[in-house]
């Protein structure tokens, strides 16, 4: 690990920066994570709040109809109806004269001014009132109704000093309120509101005409967000600092093995494996494939998928490839091969944009030739071949050298291309070849490109054949070459050569 995170070689603004980044991130997430959770706590205590004072409200309505209902000489049934609505201060019955019962004094005679705000009996009101001379200075709600065809109306005070103990906050730190208050029309309980320089929610009642207003607390918030803060922390410096690291060291690394594959073709520490191609007339090796390898002098054996894929990114193939020509042409200086031995290079498409790309194809082909060896071109289809590369690889066949298209199916190759283009083999790729004895989707796809094969005059090749299964199903359809683990792995030279002269023991 160390060593990993030397190799990034960062300055130091950098790594504050790597370091910085994820605790600002979880200082945002958990001031906004707190502020969440304590606007939802608030939201929840208001709404138990609110939904006591809608059930006071609404029963304050059938106390009214109630009220309503009695005659004029029955006040005293008023009374004792009160006695058992605790939450209630009283109830007054009144007319367009004025209020003339009370459940708590009985008989009254007193102005309609503490009845109602307006003037229009007939508008339902509640309000807030502060005490009059027959009750005490508590505060209280007033909810009046009025019935236009008796000519009567009733108030129904409810207690505000139920109200006010309803609202104190329990003694636990941390509340998540600070304080309450109720206000209806401009008047609030309590009178007097203690509201400190704090954030103040507002809850409106849906069914009443009424507001709660909570007094949110800092320490409810504080409290949580440190919690809040010393989880997100670590959680945030592995996630982000880790991600950070990882691409930092992605591209070190990328551009770090970019320099290796240039050192790595000066010191020869690429060299090749060479895998037979078999014909399926006679069973014999007709040719081998050559694959290159890379010994690295610390990370030991690299997967060419790796190193292919930067090569080509860091406009490496180009020079990798010239060394895997040489490499190839020392190995088989010396080699005793039947007449017409082919040897398979991958060539990227990126290669035929060079401009002495002719001459060196005729080195190669002039320099196999002397050992009786033909070179056999498969240009790969990770790249659209565009009409400009489709040219020069015409006049490579022009020279002599044949052409084939490799892993053909899954790349950008499409059969317009091959109408236009002139090759002298296609290369089935192993997906294919797997499907072989299997009802898939693409079963019927192999047939298909064997089918066009023929008709074309391609020479078909098929790769990673693997079982004599697949063997005998392509040897049937008239597939001219095989390759793949059932006949031989790819092989160093020393292998290779012992394994042709088995082979011609055979």
């Amino acid at each position: 690990m160390r060593k990993k995170i030397a190799k990034l070689n960062l300055p130091l603004w950098q790594w504050l920066a790597v370091i910085l980044l994820p605790i600002g991130v979880a200082v945002v997430a958990s001031y906004l994570s707190a502020q969440y959770f304590v606007e939802d706590k608030v939201k929840g205590i208001g709404a138990i709040y609110v939904s006591n004072i809608d059930t006071l409200l609404s029963h304050s309505d059938k106390i009214g109809h109630y009220a309503l209902a009695l005659s004029d000489t029955e006040c005293k049934h008023l009374y004792n109806y009160m006695l058992f609505q605790p939450y209630f201060r009283s109830a007054l019955l009144f007319d367009s004269k004025g209020v003339y019962c009370s459940s708590k004094t009985g008989n009254i005679d007193v102005s309609l001014g503490i009845i109602s705000t307006t003037e229009n009996l007939e508008i339902p009101n509640q309000f807030i009132i502060y005490g009059t001379y027959f009750m005490p200075e508590v505060p209280a709600i007033m909810i009046s109704n009025w019935d236009p065809i008796s000519k009567h109306g009733a108030a129904v005070i409810i207690e505000g000093q139920y109200l006010l103990d309803s609202f104190v906050q329990p003694n636990v730190f941390p509340s998540a309120v600070m304080s309450v208050a109720l206000s209806i029309n401009g008047k609030t309980i309590p009178e007097t509101l203690g509201f400190l320089e704090n954030e103040v929610m507002t809850l409106d009642s849906e069914h009443h005409n009424f507001s709660l207003l909570l007094e949110m607390s800092p320490a409810f918030f504080w409290h949580f967000f440190w919690i809040f803060l010393a989880v997100s922390v670590p959680v945030s410096i592995t996630v982000i600092t880790g991600s950070i690291l990882f691409v930092l060291y992605s591209r070190v690394t990328r551009h770090s093995l970019a320099d290796d594959i240039r050192s790595g073709i000066e010191n020869e520490e690429f060299f090749l494996v060479y895998q037979p191609i078999i014909g399926t007339e006679d069973g014999k090796a007709q040719g081998v494939e050559a694959l290159v390898r890379w010994q690295h002098p610390q990370m030991g054996l690299v997967r060419p998928d790796l190193f292919i894929h930067i090569a080509e990114e860091s406009q490496l193939i180009v020079p990798l490839t010239n060394y895997i020509f040489e490499r190839a042409l020392a190995d088989f200086a010396n080699m005793e091969v039947e007449a017409g031995f082919k040897i398979g290079f991958n060539v990227a498409p990126e290669h035929f944009t060079q401009s002495d790309i002719e001459a060196k194809f005729i080195h190669l082909r002039d320099s196999l030739a002397r050992i009786g060896v033909k070179p056999l071109i498969e240009i790969t289809e990770r790249q659209l071949l565009t009409e400009d590369i489709c040219q020069r690889i015409e006049r490579l066949r022009q020279l002599g050298i044949q052409v084939a298209i490799d892993d053909f199916g899954t790349g950008q190759t499409t059969l317009s291309l091959l109408q236009t283009m002139s090759i002298d083999c296609l290369k089935i790729d192993k997906c294919f070849i797997d499907t072989i004895g299997h009802e898939s989707v693409t079963s019927h796809v192999l047939d298909t490109i064997i089918e066009l094969s023929h008709k074309m005059n391609y020479v078909v090749v098929a790769e990673g054949v693997e079982t004599q299964e697949q063997a005998d199903y392509l040897a049937y359809r008239q597939v001219h070459f095989l390759q793949g683990y059932l006949f031989a792995k790819p092989m160093k030279l020393e292998d290779l050569k012992l394994w042709l002269a088995a082979e011609r023991l055979s």
